[in-house]
């Protein structure tokens, strides 16, 4: 895996994190207890994966700290998921 690779896959993992976001946030207008588990469950393993992946692609050379630090911050929905832009 190149660093191009790992950007563009973080990219995606952020993307999606937005969007099951978006979800929970929905069952929770809704008051479905069952979907909002089902959707912050996704949410919070999407969450795990992307650190992960972070912390490799650090180790491994592929991201520098301020790639990863832009990485991990926080986002407020999919208009602010994308950090790689290259």
């Amino acid at each position: 895996m190149d660093a191009h690779e790992i950007r563009d896959r973080i990219n995606l993992s952020r993307c999606y994190i937005a969007a099951l976001s978006d979800l929970v946030w929905s069952a929770a207008e809704v008051r479905d207890a069952t979907t909002l588990r089902y959707y912050a469950d996704k949410r919070q393993q999407a969450a795990q994966d992307l650190k992960a992946r972070t912390i490799c692609g650090q180790r491994d050379g592929l991201l520098t700290d301020e790639d990863a630090e832009s990485a991990l911050s926080p986002m407020s929905g999919l208009e602010d998921a994308l950090v790689f832009t290259d």
